[in-house]
């Protein structure tokens, strides 16, 4: 069974209720107990989940990831992102999630993306073998691999101090290793694993096909014994396999216990979760880097500043900016923040819902940057649809809190974000 809930959306027991309110989703007792289990595990670490009691029933709510959730009893959730202005944040957050550094999502394609009728495990299923098939369709590759053996025959290297521990008492025997060429390797078992295992796992008819005939053609490779092991050795595995790198990262993705932000646990299987901070951060960074114009300098999390130049000899507390981007005798600094803003100074405190350590924070990037104008970027939401009136830290410092709309087009809402910004070029 899959459902689907939203970031920051609530999650109930229906057996305590029978009507949901709006926005929140009810799941049976059994479901709701194995999904209260998780989210103690992770409150503390990850702080995925959090339980909470309202009017007497209790909720699990969601915090600020997205992505997949499956429980042990293959129960999963889709959490999505929660996106002013689309009626398909499924689709909106496949996007997003192509621009994620370190992982293999660059390879989905508006395909994978608008496929309305898959869940969000196919998709991921449909991703990986849209990778794989064309490396089976060159070909497997082979490595060879080196053997240590006692053989009737001399064959390779011999082995002296080998022999005299195991043969002492066989002559006819010899120690020896020698090379063989084998399909055998770490990468293939990876690949021939996450088969089986995805076999066994999707519900797609189209994928199943797909899946039998690609382990047809891997039938003389073994499982592996160890993934993770295997997944370390692929890492050292030479140029020989460059080719397989897009399909190996999903299977490391899928089946390789590797968190985008959270950590593994006991209670949860196939499940790929993500910050949503992290991904809005590297999708506007990713927008920056190649749609800014006639940057002079352009740097993703640059560390070269401390808060503390100096204590006991050493610089203390390093720094690490979003993006800063220097224009011949003046520096921004821009930092993303995956949280609502109000667009209205009466609400929210009259902060506009701005967290005064984000405000520290700036504050801190243009001193220590020489920065006169910077940058905090939220999510436009219906309140939020353009920058707030400039916060004057100082007579040369300047904060400027500009929205950015991830359901526009990303070149568009940078060359947005970039001629406001650079109206301010001294």
């Amino acid at each position: 069974m899959t459902y689907s809930v939203s970031e920051n959306g609530l999650i109930g027991n229906a057996q305590q209720t029978l009507e949901p309110r709006s926005g929140e989703v009810l799941v049976p007792d059994a479901v709701f107990q194995a999904l209260r289990r998780f989210a103690f595990e992770h409150e503390a670490a990850d702080g995925l989940m959090t339980f909470t009691v309202q009017k007497g029933r209790e909720y699990i709510r969601v915090r600020n990831y997205v992505g997949l959730l499956t429980l042990s009893d293959g129960t999963q959730f889709e959490i999505l992102p929660k996106i002013a202005g689309t009626t398909n944040a499924r689709a909106l957050l496949l996007t997003m999630l192509r621009y994620l550094r370190h992982g293999p999502f660059r390879t989905l394609t508006s395909a994978h993306t608008t496929a309305t009728h898959l869940p969000l495990w196919e998709v991921f299923i449909t991703a990986f073998l849209d990778t794989l098939e064309p490396v089976v369709r060159q070909g497997i590759q082979r490595a060879y691999v080196s053997i240590e053996r006692n053989e009737r025959f001399w064959r390779g290297k011999f082995q002296a101090v080998r022999q005299q521990r195991e043969n002492a008492q066989h002559a006819e025997r010899l120690a020896v290793m020698y090379d063989v060429l084998t399909a055998d390797v770490p990468p293939n078992r990876i690949l021939k694993t996450s088969l089986v295992l995805l076999d066994r796992q999707t519900s797609s008819l189209v994928n199943k096909r797909r899946i039998q005939q690609l382990l047809g053609a891997m039938d003389d490779i073994p499982v592996t014994d160890c993934m993770a092991d295997d997944i370390r050795a692929f890492r050292r595995a030479n140029r020989l396999f460059t080719r397989y790198e897009s399909a190996l990262r999903w299977a490391e993705a899928l089946f390789g216990n590797q968190g985008y932000g959270v950590k593994a646990g006991r209670t949860t299987s196939l499940s790929l979760l993500f910050p949503m901070e992290r991904v809005f951060e590297e999708y506007v960074a990713h927008g920056v880097r190649r749609h800014w114009p006639n940057a002079d300098e352009l740097q993703i999390q640059e560390s070269s500043a401390h808060l503390v130049d100096e204590h006991i000899g050493t610089p203390k507390f390093k720094l690490r900016p979003d993006i800063v981007i220097r224009h011949t005798n003046q520096t921004f600094v821009l930092d993303t923040k995956w949280k609502q803003v109000h667009g209205q100074e009466s609400t929210a405190n009259g902060n506009y819902g701005i967290e005064q350590a984000d405000m520290y924070q700036l504050y801190a990037y243009g001193k220590k940057y020489a920065a006169t104008d910077l940058f905090l970027i939220y999510p436009a939401n219906e309140t939020f649809r353009q920058p707030l009136a400039v916060f004057g830290y100082d007579a040369t410092t300047r904060l400027h809190v500009v929205p950015f709309d991830v359901v526009n087009p990303l070149a568009n809402e940078v060359e947005k974000l970039a001629t406001y910004a650079l109206s301010f070029r001294q």
